[in-house]
């Protein structure tokens, strides 16, 4: 008998397949969002001062601070975030760009730049947007960031002739922009190549005006030089005193002689040893008695005026009854009281 024998053989066939793993083509997953003076993602406001007076309506400032946030919840990567900002609401074209008080025909001017003082703006028109460079971010986690801009009230655009009240420019809707680009390499990335976007951060930018005065110059009046027989000594000034006051603010000055006499009859002393004193009287126009009783509420004996944003020139009319006193040189001080 004859067995038949059967051969087995497994042939193996090694094989090798390039499977991608999990990362290979992983990218950063970005979101972001930014804000002013405040939380990423909330409306902010920058309060450049609660008290414009024409003495610091060209020049007040304050530097405010634009936030931004990166979320990524994707692979580790890079992210470039640009950050605009137009005329705001209130005007179009830009600089200056424009803080109203409501219905009232009155403005502050003023500017808004990015550190190196470069105006800041947005991509396309005036001024330049923030770019924050390429910036890398780890995967599933965020980076923040944040960009000091400089808000002030800008000279030779009648800042100082504002009436009182409060000035906002809000930049809500699409006066901002946001843009953002994540990419796995920071090679060529840049914001500012990409649309520009429409992640919105608003904020109001404010200032208020209140009613002010200063006394922003005087002048002394010199009555001369007389012989004792001369009476009826009158002696003025018309530059004695300026003041400056907000536009449409009301005043009144008062005047008050060293001797505190609230009727402007006032002692000049001569020198040394000398106990001569010769007495005057302080007149505004028409020889109208000019002493100090007024008060923010009652003219009294004071001058009165309205504020223009400007100085203005106050005459001081003095008169001396008589010269008859021993030959010196005579003086006295005079104290200025301005109510508003």
């Amino acid at each position: 008998m004859k067995f038949l024998r059967w051969k087995y053989s497994i042939f193996l066939i090694v094989g090798a397949w390039w499977l991608p793993s999990g990362n290979a083509y992983a990218v950063p997953n970005v979101t972001c969002e930014a804000g002013m003076n405040t939380a990423v993602g909330s409306t902010g406001k920058v309060n450049i001062s609660d008290s414009i007076t024409p003495a610091n309506a060209d020049d007040a400032r304050i530097s405010a601070t634009l936030n931004y946030r990166c979320t990524n919840s994707g692979s580790a990567g890079y992210v470039s975030v640009c950050l605009a900002v137009d005329g705001g609401n209130n005007n179009s074209t830009y600089p200056p760009r424009y803080m109203k008080n409501g219905s009232v025909d009155s403005n502050l001017a003023f500017t808004m730049t990015l550190p190196g003082n470069i105006d800041w703006g947005t991509r396309n028109s005036s001024g330049s947007e923030f770019n924050s460079g390429s910036l890398a971010i780890a995967e599933n986690s965020f980076i923040s960031g944040s960009v000091a801009i400089n808000v002030s009230l800008l000279s030779n655009y009648n800042n100082a002739l504002a009436t009182s009240g409060t000035y906002t420019n809000d930049f809500n809707g699409s006066h901002t922009a946001l843009t953002f680009r994540a990419n796995d390499t920071s090679s060529d990335l840049d914001c500012s190549t990409g649309n520009s976007g429409v992640e919105m951060f608003p904020f109001t930018v404010q200032a208020t005006v209140i009613s002010s005065c200063l006394v922003t110059s005087t002048a002394d009046i010199n009555l001369g030089s007389h012989s004792a027989n001369r009476n009826n000594i009158m002696g003025d000034n018309s530059s004695a005193i300026g003041v400056t006051c907000t536009n449409g603010a009301p005043y009144s000055i008062g005047l008050m002689p060293s001797n505190n006499n609230v009727n402007g009859a006032g002692m000049m002393s001569g020198t040394g040893n000398n106990t001569d004193k010769i007495p005057y009287q302080l007149r505004s126009i028409n020889e109208v008695i000019w002493g100090n009783t007024a008060t923010s509420n009652n003219v009294g004996n004071g001058v009165i005026g309205t504020g223009d944003g400007t100085s203005q020139l106050k005459t001081v009319y003095v008169t001396v009854l008589s010269a008859d006193f021993r030959p010196d040189k005579y003086s006295d001080i005079v104290s200025i009281q301005v109510n508003y």
